[in-house]
């Protein structure tokens, strides 16, 4: 029954997206945040546990103190924040190279052209913050070839439904579980390839220290730099209002002479301080609605 719901309610939003202003589906976006925020206790629960960790971390190393109206003001926010990037992902059909110059306030792009120099790829890492949906259209409007690794949902009608978003715009999905070739002919073709980095879908991991506590991360984007030579940078497409801030931060190759094991786990850990610091600067901007894989 959820199945069908959420296929309906998908495929429902896709037909507003396209009709209505960007306005009124900011309207309804937020209408059916406050709902859901009081009608889904456990996941209230989950978003309220980890923006906890982020602020304890954040008094701890910057000596910002919070009260727990402050925390439940922030975890309020975090689900009208993604009621937001759900009304823009909706209306992306209505994306253009010039919704991203007006909308759209871009720093240190040059970081994918000087990976892309070298002829092996970009692998751009980013996490879920902001509207991470909306990088990848961004950078393919400005004109680079993007492939996104993307988990496919349970219902086969909302992955459709996703996939033809993404795909609308230039931007390549490649979804888990496919043929990894797929991933390895990106980037012998020079092209960028985004990476989710702050939680862990479908392999084991590694425990890397994170916002003060040690929990799972994926392997997979560290080991692709590795193993492949391509340019490993961080990407962020963050709220700015109604406009965004999408901006880069390079992460540097690990020293020659380690093992490639230690490379990798350095890179994963180099990654995850890049992932850190965006989550602690815009912690109501992590829409991440799922328990911390927190290490014992």
């Amino acid at each position: 029954m959820t199945d069908i719901y959420n296929a309906v309610l998908y495929t429902f939003m896709s037909f507003l997206g396209r009709r209505l202003p960007l306005s009124f589906l900011y309207f309804l976006g937020k209408a059916a945040a406050v709902i859901r925020y009081f009608v889904q206790f456990h996941m209230r629960r989950t978003v309220k546990e980890n923006l906890r960790i982020v602020l304890e971390y954040r008094k701890k190393t910057e000596g910002i103190a919070y009260t727990e109206k402050e925390l439940q003001k922030l975890v309020m926010k975090t689900f009208c924040n993604f009621a937001q990037y759900l009304a823009d992902f909706f209306y992306i059909p209505k994306w253009t190279a010039d919704t991203v110059r007006k909308k759209v306030r871009v720093e240190d792009i040059e970081l994918l052209d000087e990976g892309l120099s070298h002829g092996k790829g970009v692998i751009a890492l980013t996490a879920h913050t902001g509207n991470w949906e909306l990088a990848g259209i961004a950078a393919s409007l400005l004109g680079y070839k993007v492939s996104a690794i993307s988990i496919p949902y349970l219902n086969p009608a909302v992955t459709r439904i996703y996939r033809t978003r993404r795909n609308i715009k230039g931007l390549e999905v490649i979804l888990t579980g496919s043929n990894p070739k797929s991933i390895l002919k990106a980037l012998k073709e020079n092209r960028i390839l985004a990476v989710l980095g702050d939680r862990v879908f479908t392999e084991k991991g590694t425990k890397v220290k994170f916002l003060g506590t040690e929990i799972i991360l994926p392997r997979g984007p560290a080991t692709l730099a590795v193993r492949t030579g391509a340019a490993f940078v961080a990407g962020f497409f963050l709220m700015e209002g109604r406009n965004y801030k999408f901006f880069f931060r390079k992460i540097d190759k690990a020293p020659q002479q380690l093992s490639e094991d230690k490379k990798i786990d350095l890179l994963i850990q180099k990654g995850a301080e890049v992932i850190e610091k965006v989550i602690l600067s815009y912690p109501d901007q992590w829409l991440n609605f799922s328990p911390l894989s927190v290490t014992q």
